[in-house]
Parts: C-alpha cells; structure tokens; sequence
C-alpha cells in the first residue's frame, strides 16, 4: 500500500472503520463459507434455521477476530520511525495497550448494539434464501451475510459520525510523526 494511501487510511476513521469491518467480514464469511457447506452436509439441507444460526456464530467469531488485528494496524500501528522510536520507548506498552482496548472497546460496543439488526437480516436472509429461493447453505450465508453487513455499516457510519467514535484523532498521533503538530482550524495541508 502506497505510504500516503496508509496514511489516509489512519488518519481518517470513518474510512478505517468501514474499510477494517468491511475486509473483517468479507474475509469471515470467505472463510466461513467451507465450514458452513460442511455443516450443512452434515446435519442436513433441511435444517435451515439451525444452520443459519450456526453460520452467524462461526461467521462472528472469525470478523471479531480479523476486526481487532485490523483495526490496531489502522488506528494503533506506527511503522518504526526515528521520531516515533522515541516516542515507543517514553510511552509505557500497558499505555498503548489500555488505549487499543478502550478504542476497539467502543467500536465493538456499537457493533454489538447492531446485533439484533445484523442478525435478524443475515439469519432470517440466509434462511429465506434457501426456504423460497432454494439457495445452497453457503451461497445463502454469503448473500445475506454481505446485505446484512451493507445496511449496518450504513447505520453504523451515521451513529459512529453524531456519536465522535468516527472522530479522526490529531495529525501527530495518527502519522506517528513527533514533529507535526495538530491541526487546530481544521484545514488539512
């Protein structure tokens, strides 16, 4: 990735959130997707409920897992600068570490609120898919899992935007360089 590219990419939240959630999910359902077929081959096409139940369990555990190792690259991760070796060696780790946890903390806290949303999209989706549509169990799992994703990063976007978790932290902080300052009138160079 070009170096002004990830620099945006860190510097702008309501960028690095959407693309962190986006790539975690679509990489959870693209792993998901196998043991889902054998899932299915296993208990059998005809519980549709159940498996779309384990599809979003198995499917959640992977995208929280992808998430928190996305985001601490977007929001947390400073490659190794001279400036910025000083700044590692001065700030405590269990500091940088209570920061990551408190930030992806909030984060996730909004994603969990969209819970019922997300689940009720993907499960009835993926069950309605293949019930009416006669859609396989991963082809189902994929199609609603990726609609259900779409509507509640719409939701999210607008929440995390009014609630400040979208918020995009100072220059220095963000470009892990010690010598630019903040910006204070809100224009960018």
């Amino acid at each position: 990735m070009p170096k002004r590219v990830f620099h945006f990419y860190q510097r702008k939240r309501v960028v690095n959130i959407n693309v962190n959630v986006f790539i975690a999910g679509l990489l959870s359902i693209a792993i998901a997707k196998y043991p889902i077929m054998l899932l299915s081959d296993m208990i059998g096409h005809e519980h549709k409920f159940k498996l779309s139940v384990l599809a979003y369990v198995i499917d959640t555990v992977i995208d929280v897992a992808l998430y928190f190792g996305l985001h601490w690259i977007a929001n947390h991760w400073r490659p190794l600068k001279e400036t910025h070796l000083v700044d590692k060696l001065t700030t405590p780790a269990d500091s940088r570490t209570k920061n990551f946890l408190v930030d992806v903390g909030k984060v996730q806290a909004e994603r969990i609120a969209l819970v019922p949303i997300f689940a009720a999209i993907a499960i009835s989706g993926m069950w309605a898919l293949q019930h009416f549509g006669s859609v396989k169990p991963n082809w189902a799992f994929v199609i609603a899992f990726i609609v259900a994703m779409i509507i509640t990063r719409i939701i999210h976007t607008v929440w995390g935007l009014k609630s400040g978790t979208f918020k995009d932290h100072d220059r220095a902080h963000n470009t892990g360089d010690a010598g630019d300052a903040p910006q204070t009138n809100g224009d960018s160079n």
